[in-house]
Formats: C-alpha cells, structure tokens, sequence
C-alpha cells in the first residue's frame, strides 16, 4: 500500500468526500471525480484499464450518500440509486493533493558539470541489462538521473548493440533509416557522417518529435582524436535561470527552426531551446546550431536572441562543464537527447559506429514497467 495510505475518517459532504488521512492531510474529492473514476468493470475495463464510462452522462447534480471502506477499498454509495463505486484506497492515496496533469515519470536528476562526472560517470554491467529487468532498471533509473548512462561489457557486433535497444523499446525509423551501422563515408548528408568535429546539440531539431533517446556504440576505432563531449543542457539551463533570467525567458519564448536538407527530404520544425510543459517545468532542451535554420524576428528581438543563444552556447562548449572520454568498443552509451548534448572532436584513421533512436515515449512507458510506477 502506498505511504500515509491509512484512512482515518470519511465525511460525506453537498461538495464531495472528504478523506482524513493517517498523517493528518485531508484529501476532498469531489463527487464526479469519484463516479469518473470508479473501478468497477462496467467504468474501468479489467483488463486494458479504459474508462468505459459515458462521462458526459453522469447528471451533473450527482451526489453521494454513504461513503465506507470495505477492505482496502473505499465504497461509494449514491443517493439516485446508481449501483455503489469502488475506489481502491492506493488510487485514491496517489491523488491525495491536487496537481496539474503531468506526463513526466518522477525521478530526481542530478545536474552535473564536468567535475561531478568526471569522479564516477553512471555505467552498468551488458550482462545485467540482458539477463534481468532488475538490471534494465539501474540502466534506464540512472539515464533519467544523470542523462546518460554507458553499458560496458557489450559485444561488439551489430547484433548485440541491437538486442541492447531493444531492451528498452523498439528502434524508431527516421531519415537516417532505424538501426544504424555507419562510418565517415557521407552516405547521408549530415556531417556526423564525417570525421569532423560536431559541437555539442541535439538531434532531431527538424523533427516535431525529436528522438528521445540515443544509443552510440563504437565497434572500432583505429586513429587520434575522436573525442566524446556530453554537456548536461538542463545544467545550463539552470545556470541561465539564476544567473541571466532575462537571456533564460527568450530562449524559453522564441521558436527557433531547424531543417534537414537531402536525401529527397527537406525536413524543418521549430521550438524553442528550452521547452517547458502546462506546469512550467522543463522538459526538453533543444538546440543544434548546426542544423538551425533562417529566420529573422525585428531588428532589437533578432539581437536579444543572439544574446541568448551566446549565453548558452558558450556554457555548451565549455569544458567546466563537459564529460569527455573517447568511446573504446564495448562501451555502448544511451543518453536523453532531450537532456544531454553531444558531440565529438575530429578524429583521423578509422572509426566504426552503430546505434540508433527509441521514442521518449517508449523509454518512458518501459522506464514505468521496470520501477513499478
């Protein structure tokens, strides 16, 4: 049962139910949100949990008349005679206190610079990740944490890199195809398809729906330089917030383009660099200089906005802030591209990676599936 699950007292009233709690909060439902959400099966199917409810029937005047718990469920009995609602008391426990709907699976994050990770950077086992949910869960718990995280011990095949996606979701079709397998041949007309330098960003800014997550797995390497930056851009952000509040407001306010030119696409979207949801919180940092787009706001506007993205681009190719490390094979990174910039010094010789995109969606619903939320 949840925490402060422990009912104390109920008390009916014209407004709805009131819910005494065992550490004394008190919890008021009102009574169309208790006929809404009812659980027995002709409201809430058993099995896919839908709501089979005709909402809008429900007369607006319905009241309660009697509220009891019956074991571990709250039974709610109406005074036109509708058949009583069951509401488990854990349900209820979970919406004790009153809050805007979010999406967000709730796991704290540590904001980190360079020094921080550096000392211990997050990594498991390949063979807990393969062998158990146990092991997919320190996996994807220290993503949502950290951003990143690198799974050490994988095979170096095409094959395993593969199975280890596949262990969070299925691997999403974009321009570059799903599964990647690539080297610096320019197959597709991005420079990551080269061997020179990409400044930290994010992929997927000429997407409406930027990729979520991002695994990288390098299957040989065979040259000098080829160096690894991870920059934490929800770091900056907060940095932004408390030091320029005003340069934080413009990049959370003007949407800023991205395109994708070739291959018989010309893909373009645009969002601003931070992206907040209904509550305010951030939830996706955005930003590929690279591939950002033309596009001209008034003159003073255009200048503030160049001030802005100074700010955070500057804070982005700063070392202080930055893990760097060259990717040896066997060391498959997955990293929250709606977090985490990434990039890479130039390198010569030869260099062969793999990889490929899972929807945030998806790592979130298998994130819920391995914790129990």
């Amino acid at each position: 049962m949840t925490a402060n699950a422990t009912i104390e007292r109920l008390d009916v009233s014209e407004r709805g139910l009131a819910v005494r709690w065992g550490d004394e909060v008190t919890s008021e439902y009102p009574w169309l949100w208790l006929r809404d959400h009812a659980h027995d099966a002709a409201t809430l199917h058993p099995i896919t949990q839908q709501r089979q409810l005709y909402t809008a029937g429900i007369a607006p005047d319905l009241r309660g008349s009697d509220a009891r718990i019956v074991d571990d469920v709250v039974s709610v009995s109406w005074v036109d005679d509708t058949p009583p609602s069951r509401l488990p008391i854990d349900f209820l426990a979970r919406f004790r206190l009153p809050r805007p709907a979010r999406a967000a699976v709730d796991i704290e994050r540590v904001l980190w610079d360079g020094v921080l990770i550096g000392e211990q950077w997050p990594t498991v086992a390949y063979r807990s990740v393969i062998d158990g949910d146990d092991g997919v869960a320190e996996w994807l718990g220290r993503v949502a944490t950290y951003g990143f995280c690198i799974v050490e011990g994988t095979p170096v095949t095409v094959e395993a890199s593969q199975e280890l996606i596949r262990r969070v979701g299925y691997i999403r079709e974009t321009i570059f195809g799903g599964f990647w397998d690539f080297q610096a041949d320019l197959s597709k007309a991005d420079t990551a398809y080269t061997n020179l330098e990409l400044l930290p960003h994010t992929d997927g800014t000429y997407s409406h729906d930027a990729p979520g997550l991002q695994l990288l797995h390098c299957l040989a390497f065979d040259g000098t330089g080829g160096e690894s930056t991870m920059v934490d851009g929800f770091r900056i952000a907060d940095e932004l917030r408390r030091d320029e509040p005003d340069l934080y407001e413009v990049l959370s306010t003007v949407a800023v383009p991205g395109q994708y030119i070739g291959d018989g696409s010309h893909l373009v979207a645009a969002r601003p660099v931070f992206r907040h949801d209904e509550t305010d919180a951030l939830v996706q940092v955005s930003f590929n200089n690279a591939d950002r787009a033309p596009f001209l706001l008034p003159a003073n506007e255009m200048n503030r906005f160049y001030d802005a993205m100074r700010a955070f681009e500057v804070r982005a190719n700063d070392h202080r802030l930055q893990w760097r490390r060259v990717l040896t094979p066997g060391s498959a990174m997955l990293f929250d591209n709606w977090r985490v910039l990434h990039g890479r010094t130039s390198y010569t010789g030869h260099r062969h990676l793999c990889g490929g995109y899972v929807n945030r969606e998806d790592f979130e619903s298998r994130l819920r599936m391995v914790l129990g939320h």
